[in-house]
């Protein structure tokens, strides 16, 4: 919530700001503009709201339903039986989000990159600007199946139906890019991935990490977990930011959000 005095920034833009295609200014990237184009006069039908509100990310429901690994799938295909759930298309602080990933990324041009949890790839079109080839992974099934329809023809993407809990995409990347996907793991499963993708991670690329803090960095104990093993931005990033072999090359902690870029350092030449 905003204080008496706050001044309304960038990132203090509530969830529910829907952005049209006149609202982005003229220097936005192509591809967010496109975005917004085809979200102008999107409705949502009164149930779908209430449904959408009953599981919102700030609710008990949510943290219900992610405890248990199989849980957690049932609960993203009910989101996605909506399309775009997190109205990633339509929201005005999505978009400011997806720009701040990108401009963390500016100034390097990437081969091969690794999104995971990439959704219905809404961002994924943007990492295309940044990317030769992109390999895009989403366990859910409807997700993936919308994804696909998205980049029908588009050379240069791979959408792939993977659950990185329990296996690897294979190879390595020059990009691998993570956005709010930890806290819906037990604080285990967090440490398996994590350890793993650190060798998804090509020597000399990057690690990008982008997590919300408004209401996953609230849990009630002091690690970062909430009851039944929540995660929070704080904890994901800095556990991260400590791994041996990873150097921080910018780590943005926002009011509303916390992007981290890491990079891997080069195997020592023998």
């Amino acid at each position: 919530m905003l204080g008496t005095g706050h001044q309304l920034g960038d990132d203090d833009v509530m969830d529910d700001e829907r952005v049209a295609g006149p609202d982005l200014q003229a220097g936005e990237p192509a591809a967010l503009r496109h975005l917004a184009a085809a979200a102008g006069g999107i409705g949502r039908p009164g149930v779908a709201a209430a449904l959408r509100r009953w599981v919102a990310d700030d609710t008990w429901v949510k943290r219900l339903l992610t405890a248990r690994r199989w849980m957690s799938r049932a609960y993203f295909e009910a989101r996605y039986f909506i399309p775009d759930p997190w109205r990633l298309a339509t929201s005005l602080y999505e978009h400011r989000r997806f720009q701040a990933s990108m401009d963390m990324l500016a100034g390097r041009r990437y081969g091969r990159a690794l999104e995971v949890g990439c959704g219905e790839g809404i961002f994924t079109a943007l990492l295309l600007d940044r990317c030769d080839h992109v390999v895009a992974l989403d366990f859910s099934r409807l997700a993936v199946r919308r994804a696909r329809r998205r980049f029908a023809g588009t050379p240069g993407v791979e959408v792939r139906s993977l659950d990185v809990r329990v296996a690897d995409p294979g190879g390595a990347f020059d990009l691998v890019f993570c956005a709010e996907l930890f806290y819906y793991m037990s604080r285990r499963e967090f440490e398996d991935v994590a350890a793993r993708m650190v060798r998804w991670v090509a020597p000399g690329g990057d690690l990008c990490l982008v997590h919300g803090t408004s209401v996953h960095d609230a849990g009630p104990r002091a690690d970062g977990t909430g009851a039944i093993g929540e995660m929070s931005a704080r904890v994901i990033h800095d556990r991260f930011c400590r791994v041996p072999g990873l150097s921080v090359i910018h780590d943005r902690r926002l009011p509303r959000y916390r992007l981290t870029l890491l990079r891997r350092l080069e195997a020592p030449r023998g």
